[in-house]
Order: structure tokens, then sequence, then C-alpha cells
């Protein structure tokens, strides 16, 4: 292990060992400074061998930049967020920035974790819900902070970019499906009755089999996108609806938590219930559950999201931008052939 590992080492020290001036050393650590190919090249292999690391927040005083972002969400218990954080650190880190991730609990005041967001002067924020208080759109516009959320609601106010999935598109993609495999006594479980996601998908549900001729038998709400509430509400779904032969749920998670539910009761997936779930996280895939799910375009979505909130960080004068991107069903074991 090099003994300079762990060594504070200065700009002085590079300087010196690469014989140019402090302001050199400076300008080749800084992003857009101008600085000569050959003093940079003389730089870098100085502060490699002497171990120099930059002063990442000496630079922000100097930038006014942090390449800190924000991101804030509530969907901590939930599978396919935790594979929607994976990717986005991973794009963030990719393009230079990091990341302070706050966890919007009950318990947590949207303005205090706005303050602490405002404290770190981070250059931008990404909502990752689809229940947003209004104020944090409110105050990231009245600080000019670009701020952008993921799985909102595509016609919410233009004070904040959006980046979401065709909720309503996929909603009617999975009632389609679900009549053309011929179930008719159709069951919707959801999230939270506030969540816009849960909102658009169920009224596509309901509209598309309307105009079939058809209507839901019954609908139910779950507390949050968690798999013990899909759990508690499936159990009771199932208990009291005993002529339903399908069930669409508004979230993965809430759909393998319902097909563990149906086997707990007895029934078989797909002879007995057919269940279709929503995201089409990695789990759905596994062999235990085999879920027959509407895919949202995740990776699509995360790439949006970090270019939108990157081009108004480099370029604030940009106006706001809302990208829906299209769902598609992906069928698997848990609906009839």
């Amino acid at each position: 292990m090099s003994e300079n590992r762990f060594k504070h080492v200065t700009q002085k020290e590079v300087a010196e060992k690469a014989g140019v001036s402090l302001s050199a050393v400076s300008r080749a650590f800084t992003d857009g400074a101008s600085v000569s190919p050959k003093t940079k090249d003389k730089i870098e292999k100085a502060a490699k061998a002497l171990g120099y690391k930059p002063n990442i927040l000496a630079q922000s005083l100097m930038t006014n930049r942090t390449k800190l972002i924000g991101i804030v969400s509530s969907n901590f218990e939930n599978p396919a967020f935790i594979e929607v954080f994976d990717l986005i650190t991973r794009e963030l880190h990719a393009r230079g920035y990091r990341c302070l991730l706050e966890n919007l609990t009950e318990k947590c005041e949207p303005e205090a974790i706005l303050d602490r967001l405002l404290q770190y002067r981070v250059d931008g924020v990404l909502f990752i819900s689809s229940v947003l208080p209004t104020i944090f759109a409110e105050v990231c516009a009245k600080a000019k902070l670009p701020a952008t959320i993921m799985f909102g609601r595509a016609n919410t106010s233009g004070e904040i970019n959006i980046v979401t999935a065709d909720n309503s598109g996929g909603g009617k993609l999975g009632a389609e499906l679900l009549l053309q495999k011929g179930y008719q006594r159709i069951a919707f479980l959801g999230g939270p009755e506030d969540a816009t996601t849960t909102i658009d998908r169920k009224q596509s549900v309901i509209d598309t089999l309307k105009e079939n001729g058809h209507e839901l038998v019954t609908i139910e709400h779950c507390s949050s996108y968690s798999y013990e509430a899909g759990r508690q509400k499936s159990y009771e779904l199932l208990t009291r609806n005993q002529d339903i032969d399908a069930i669409f749920c508004g979230d993965d998670i809430l759909a393998i938590a319902t097909l563990d539910t149906a086997r707990e009761l007895g029934k078989q997936c797909p002879e007995d219930i057919g269940i279709l779930g929503f995201n089409d996280i990695l789990m759905a895939s596994w062999g235990a559950y085999n879920l027959s799910t509407v895919q949202q375009p995740i990776q699509q979505m995360v790439l949006a999201a970090v270019d939108i909130i990157i081009a108004r960080i480099e370029n604030p004068e940009l106006g706001t931008e809302t990208r829906l991107l299209p769902c598609k069903l992906v069928e698997r074991g848990t609906l009839k052939s």
C-alpha cells in the first residue's frame, strides 16, 4: 500500500513537483478552466505520484457548483424504487455528480427536507415519488433550483420537470389483455388513493372495461406500495370476493403479495385466478412468481430525468419539460393462455 494513500497532499506540493505555478494546478482540476494539454499532463502525473486528490468542497466555492444532486423519495420499502436508486446513482456518478438522499417519511416535514438540501447547496433535485407535496415544486421554483419528478403526473403544472411512464396507456394495455384472455370478473388493487400513478392506472382500467361492456367487481387501495400492505389488502379482497377471476394490481410488489396470499388461500394461479402487475421489477421474473406485468421503461426514464436536470443546471434559461414514455406488456405465467 502506498504511504501517500492517506496523506493530505496540497496543490502547492503538486505545483512544486510538476514545476508549474499554483494557479496552473488549480486550473487543471477546475472544469472548463484554460490549461494547455502539456501542462495538464505534467500536473496529472505529479498528482498521481503524490497521491493528490482535489478538494471538492474548495472547488465548489470557486465554481458555485457542488456537483451534488438531492434525491427525495418516500418509497424505500418498494423494490422497484431500489432499482431506480441504483440506476440513478450510477448514471449521476458517470456524469460527474454525487447524490444526497432524503427519505420523505410521514414524520418528516417537507420544509425541513428542502432546508437541508438548500443548506448543502445542491445543484438540483430529483423527486422519486407519485405523491409529491406541492410545496416542493413551489420552493424549488422560487429558489431557481432545477428539479425533476419521476413518476409524477404528466399534466402537472409547469413549475417542475416531469419524467413519467404513460400510466393511463399502461392501464389500458393491461385491461385489454385481461379481456383478451377471457377474464370477466376483474378486481383492481392499487396503492394509496392519492398517488397519481394509482389514480391514472385505475381510471384507465375503469374506462377500458366500460368501453367493452364490463366493470370492475371491486377496487381496493393499499396504504403504501409495500409487500405488507399488499398482503393485508389482498387477503381482504380475496376472502370477501370469492367470484373474481382476475386481479389487476397497480404495482408488482402488490401483485407478488397477492400471489402469495392466493396460494396461502389454496388458489392456483393462473388456473383459479389471474394476476397482473405493473412495473416489471426484477423480482417479477423470478421463477417463484413468473409474473405477467405492464412494464415501465425505467432505464429510459432514469436517463431522461438525469439528462433534463443536468441540462438545466448547465443552462438555467431552459424552460420546464415533460417526457411521457410508453409502457409495454410482459406476459409470463400468472395469466391463462
